[in-house]
């Protein structure tokens, strides 16, 4: 007896879920549910013939399986986790929205938004191995977060001094010291997120972000050239060319990483402190963003990018600089800053909200 275990989805198509659903009887649901909790048990103490023909199957659709004796252990159950893309070149959206409606089986404006709903979770309830198999199908970095064991970041919204002190209230009484006037709290656990959201979260006077999702700025603040062991960091490590380091080092700040989540913002401070840098980091707000434009040398292509973007009743005939007529979303404002930027502009995205 035998019994067959689906390790990774693999280089499969979502479009398998209907073949085998098909093939075993069961609904499509309970099997894309299998293939992305995975590694899932598909078969236990069946005969040998058919966990081979199964096996044989599996492999050639793409799916990563293997054939297990009935007394060897099964793999245990996966830890389930939220998946999140964030794209570092903009340029590639259109592309990446494509290869994500792949994975998924959706289309591209369904993938699309998603994308643009930043932290752009895309996978909710997962395994590492469907996240892993996502990584190498699709050209943004995949973040996993198990939202249960992570930690939370408040944002009170609200304007309303009441709420402020409602929130403040319930925060003490939760053991979490604040300070009147907060607005924003780190390092909440799950539940106490929870219970904040319960109260308040219905009208948007708060935000909870996932912190293993936020994105930070590094910027260099200082250096020292004739320290051997800082320059080697900024040329050999962070990737400065030789001729420009001095350039960069007589117009301080600058960035060195215009964005890290979390978990690289630790190691890569650690970096940099240790090597003598002067760095700091802020974080990047999800949300909307303002574009500020200028250095334009040909408005009708400037004209050309807007229009796909904005009304055209909003963009002018002519102008030396242009401002976008209301705030979009964070990853948009960043391709449209992108195509700007290649025909020459001077472009500035600034947080909206």
């Amino acid at each position: 007896m035998k019994s067959v275990v689906v390790y990774s989805i693999g280089s499969a198509k979502p479009s398998v879920a209907k073949v085998l659903a098909d093939v075993l009887g069961v609904s499509p649901d309970l099997v894309v549910k299998l293939l992305y909790c995975t590694p899932s048990v598909l078969f236990h103490k069946v005969e040998e013939t058919l966990a081979t023909n199964t096996c044989n199957l599996l492999s050639q659709l793409g799916l990563e399986v293997s054939m297990l004796e009935a007394t060897d252990p099964l793999p245990e159950t996966p830890e389930l986790l939220d998946v999140a893309l964030y794209v570092h070149k903009p340029e590639m959206l259109p592309i990446i929205a494509k290869q994500l409606a792949e994975f998924l089986g959706s289309d591209e404006k369904e993938a699309l938004s998603l994308l643009l709903n930043e932290p752009s979770i895309v996978l909710g309830g997962v395994s590492a191995a469907t996240a892993n198999a996502m990584s190498k199908r699709i050209d943004a970095e995949v973040l996993c977060s198990n939202p249960k064991k992570d930690l939370y970041t408040l944002q009170i919204v609200s304007k309303d001094e009441r709420i402020a002190q409602q929130i403040n209230a319930q925060l003490n009484a939760e053991n979490i010291e604040v300070k009147l006037g907060t607005k924003i709290v780190e390092n909440l656990s799950y539940e106490v997120s929870q219970n904040l959201w319960r109260r308040f979260g219905a009208n948007n006077q708060i935000a909870l972000i996932n912190q293993s999702f936020q994105r930070f700025e590094i910027t260099l603040d200082a250096v020292d050239l004739n320290d051997i062991i800082q320059l080697g960091m900024l040329t050999e490590i962070v990737g400065m060319p030789h001729n420009i380091v001095g350039e960069i080092a007589e117009n301080l700040p600058v960035a060195l990483d215009e964005s890290v989540n979390r978990k690289d913002l630790i190691d890569k401070m650690e970096l940099y402190e240790n090597a003598g840098l002067i760095c700091s980091f802020k974080n990047i707000p999800s949300g909307n963003y303002n574009i500020l434009v200028d250095n334009i040398d040909d408005w009708s292509r400037v004209k050309l990018v807007m229009e796909q973007f904005f009304n055209t009743a909003s963009i002018p005939a002519n102008c030396e600089k242009w401002q976008s007529p209301q705030p979009i979303k964070h990853l948009i404002s960043r391709y449209i800053a992108c195509q700007l930027e290649d025909i020459g502009c001077r472009v500035e995205t600034q947080y909206a909200n």
